[in-house]
């Protein structure tokens, strides 16, 4: 609960949380170097307590070493954070014992000589954190240890006697010199490691390293405490006994490397310095100041060769483990390389190869390394070259890449890629590279093939092709395009060649107004930027006192860098046949109203019989009433409106003729269905009266309007309308109902019209075949009439079919898309009574 609470305390308040981090991420800036000041304070405190009686010198003074160590383990840039975080432990460690003069004389050395100890470690040394190089090393020892510690020491003395402090110059600068050399030798390279160990994580010791360090441990306490501490007589602690600690000195160096001597040799300082102190070591002496400067310089020498000689062993030891690394992986490489490689002897053949060699050349292993595989063998190339490099320099080139026929084991030659590379001047052997050619030569020779017929493809096409990268530039083209750019009097954006950049051209004939290169522009970006991978568009230029129309397509270049590909066709004779074939189709159109017509002639007759016959008795009526002394007005009138009104029936019939008569373009307009239907049975109510046929229509009021030519609609529906009424002619009267039924379809948006009779109906699988031109069953007919129907409703996007519906007879299907933005049909008020 307590998480939860501090998780969203933290959610509403991320300032705070941040600032949390912040000092999360500055304590672990600022822990290395308090760590530093800490060890610094205690090296200094233990220093003190290690002060010789009578000399005013420590055995052992450290803080000088640790924050060395600390610089050459941070950052430079970070530097100055050490020497801050030292000196106020510095001043607590030294302020009550010195007088403060000197105690920041000190401070100032001690830092000095730090800094520069590091900085020439960085210099000078190739890898300043790895002691167990010999160079690193040999820079510790000489410039960090030695050279550094003297001259911040004669500084540090001169300052001190110009101060009053000091007036032994030589004495107390050999003895700081000492023994800041000695602590630098042993703990700088040991605290490096250690933090190196320390970063690298936690590993286990192996058992018996643990226990051989043990031993070496104990048994060099042992030697220091018989040679230092224990209290011997003069006469019986010869000289030669301070050598008895170097075996194991040189076990340790051997063994355990850089940290393993430095402790061993820490280990040996201190039981020496027990010894002086306690005065009982061969060191102790009437003057303590030659003691110190004894005990130590033997420590200094004794630990500066064995210093090198880990050093030079640790280096040893990479260079043969990186040895060992890099043959191994030389050998990997070798073996598992896919390019043939062989190794070549003195005596001209072959002794050492790879399994891809093998593979080339079918020979075995125990062949190459009995000496049966030899080089002159293989190639005549090989053969010529040796007698040419004979007694030569030139032996001793790499010669290649050179490309050679190799004889195989079977006898049989391939083509090669071969490189060599001598080992030497003489005749030591080398190493020969072989890349089999035959598998390049196989797909060179199909991408040649490819290419080829690449060439001749678009050589051969009559379309003109243009091929464009993604920006717009033309890579290539072919002959018809370039024999239309030569020949052709057209704007500049449709004569572009290989280099040009299409889109720039369409963009400049576009600002001076070609709809064309609009267009053309749109339908190249739409394709080159992803929006669409084919676009197409026809266009005219005009060619002399005629026209040539074109059909150019855009296509998207399949292919990862993107691109298009641009094919233009010449559509002059397809247009002329379109418009050849439309007239031929308005002229048939035309042809099968009249056809329908003369068939309805006899109805027709009969529609305008009736109102001339009611004018004619009408126009009688009012002459007898004229003809009357007395002339009733109103009677009059009634006659009159009566004539006017036969005389408006009779010119609605001959509209309605004038209209299906007529012989033009097609003119699409908003159109209800409902309307025709009504139109086309008032038209042809005399027809169905005649052939005693009851109607039956069921309209939706609420039908969307379509957009069509009203004439063609009526075509269709007057034709659909006469079918039905001569299918059912064989019929009892009462049996002869036609169905008319109008609807909208919303799942494809389309009104529906269906005509049903009730007929003999279709025999099954004349469905299509009705459709067909010249297909009939009357005695007289063309058949020609559900063709040119079915040809009208699909130039308008709609579909016409039949079906045999349950009960007899046969169903006509008619759809036309909905115009949705017409709204519903209302024109209800428009059609005739």
């Amino acid at each position: 609960m307590k998480a939860d609470s501090a998780s969203v305390a933290t959610a509403r308040h991320p300032a705070s949380a941040w600032s949390a981090a912040q000092q999360a991420a500055l304590l672990l800036r600022l822990a290395p170097p308090l760590a530093c000041a800490i060890a610094y304070f205690c090296a200094a405190r233990i220093g003190e307590w290690l002060a010789f009686p009578g000399a005013p010198v420590s055995a052992f003074w450290a803080p000088n070493a640790i924050l060395l160590a600390a610089l050459v383990l941070a950052p430079r840039e970070r530097w100055w954070i050490y020497l801050l975080a030292v000196l106020p432990l510095h001043l607590l460690a030294q302020a009550p014992d010195f007088p403060m003069a000197r105690v920041i004389l000190q401070y100032i050395f001690n830092c000095g000589e730090a800094l520069l100890g590091a900085w020439l470690l960085q210099r000078l040394a190739v890898e300043p954190r790895r002691f167990d190089r010999l160079r690193t090393t040999a820079v510790l020892i000489v410039f960090a240890a030695v050279l550094v510690p003297l001259l911040t020491s004669m500084l540090m003395v001169g300052a001190f006697e110009l101060e009053g402090l000091s007036d032994q110059f030589w004495l107390t600068v050999a003895a700081r010199t000492i023994t800041n050399t000695f602590a630098i030798l042993t703990l700088v390279p040991l605290i490096v490691h250690g933090a190196a160990w320390l970063r690298a994580g936690t590993r286990s010791v192996p058992l018996w390293s643990g226990l051989e360090g043990l031993a070496a441990a104990l048994l060099l306490g042992a030697i220091g405490l018989l040679i230092f501490v224990m209290p011997w007589e003069e006469s019986l602690k010869p000289p030669a006994l301070l050598y008895a600690p170097l075996p194991v000195l040189v076990w340790c160096a051997v063994r355990f490397g850089i940290s393993g001597m430095c402790l061993s040799a820490l280990l040996l300082g201190l039981l020496s310095t027990w010894g002086v102190l306690d005065g009982s070591s061969p060191f102790s002496g009437q003057n303590p100041m030659h003691s110190v400067l004894s005990l130590v310089s033997f420590q200094v020498v004794t630990c500066i060769p064995m210093l090198l000689l880990a050093a030079l062993i640790e280096e040893r030891r990479h260079t043969t483990q990186a040895l060992h690394t890099s043959e191994t992986r030389f050998r990997s490489i070798f073996q598992n390389n896919i390019v043939a490689t062989a190794i070549w002897c003195d005596a001209g053949h072959f002794s050492e190869s790879n399994e891809s060699f093998l593979r080339l050349t079918g020979f075995t292993r125990a062949e190459l390394e009995a000496g049966a595989v030899r080089c002159a063998e293989l190639s005549d190339f090989w053969r010529e070259w040796e007698q040419r490099t004979a007694g030569s320099q030139e032996a001793a080139r790499i010669f290649g890449p050179a490309e050679i026929e190799l004889r195989l084991r079977d006898g049989r030659v391939v083509p090669v890629m071969v490189g060599a590379c001598p080992f030497g001047a003489g005749r030591e052997g080398g190493v020969l590279y072989a890349l089999d050619l035959s598998e390049f030569r196989r797909v060179e020779a199909a991408r040649q093939l490819a290419e080829n017929l690449h060439t001749a493809v678009l050589t051969s096409l009559h379309d003109q092709v243009a091929v464009l990268d993604r920006n717009g530039v033309v890579l290539e083209t072919n002959d018809s395009w370039q024999r239309f750019t030569a020949s052709a009097q057209a704007p500049a954006f449709h004569c572009v060649l290989n280099g040009d950049n299409l889109v720039q051209a369409c963009i400049l004939a576009n600002r001076q107004g070609d709809p064309v290169a609009s267009e053309l522009l749109a339908a190249i970006r739409g394709v080159l930027e992803g929006l669409s991978s084919h676009r197409q568009l026809e266009f005219a230029l005009p060619s002399g006192n005629s026209v040539t129309w074109f059909e150019l397509s855009v296509e998207e270049l399949r292919r990862p860098e993107g691109g298009a590909v641009i094919t233009r066709t010449d559509v002059t004779g397809r247009k002329q046949a379109e418009i050849e074939a439309r007239n031929q189709r308005q002229q048939l159109t035309h042809l099968g109203r009249a056809a329908v017509l003369g068939q309805l002639s006899g109805a027709f007759a009969h529609e305008l019989n009736q109102p001339l016959t009611s004018i004619l008795g009408n126009a009688e009526a009012g002459l007898r009433l004229l003809a009357q002394d007395k002339i009733d007005p109103v009677e009059l009138r009634e006659i009159l409106r009566d004539i006017v009104h036969d005389d408006e029936r009779a010119a609605q019939v001959i509209q309605r003729l004038r209209a299906l008569l007529r012989k033009g373009e097609l003119q699409r307009h908003p159109v209800s269905m409902n309307s025709v239907v009504r139109e086309v049975l008032s038209l042809s109510r005399s027809d169905l009266i005649t052939r005693n046929v009851t109607v039956l229509s069921e309209l939706d009021p609420r039908l969307p309007l379509v957009l069509a030519d009203r004439v063609q609609m009526q075509q269709v529906m007057l034709n659909l309308v006469i079918n039905a009424c001569e299918a059912m002619a064989d019929m009892p009267p009462r049996q002869r109902r036609l169905a008319i039924v109008t609807r909208y379809v919303a799942d494809t948006d389309v009104v529906e019209l269906t005509v049903r009779d009730a007929g003999s109906g279709i025999a099954t699988g004349e469905f299509e075949h009705i459709f067909q031109p010249f297909v009939t069953t009357k005695k007289h007919g063309l058949g020609l009439g559900l063709a040119i129907c079915r040809s009208i409703v699909e130039s308008h996007g709609g579909g016409l079919w039949a079906e045999s519906p349950p009960g007899g007879g046969a169903l006509l299907h008619l759809t036309v898309p909905a115009d949705g933005d017409l709204g519903a049909a209302q024109d209800l008020a428009q059609l005739p009574a």
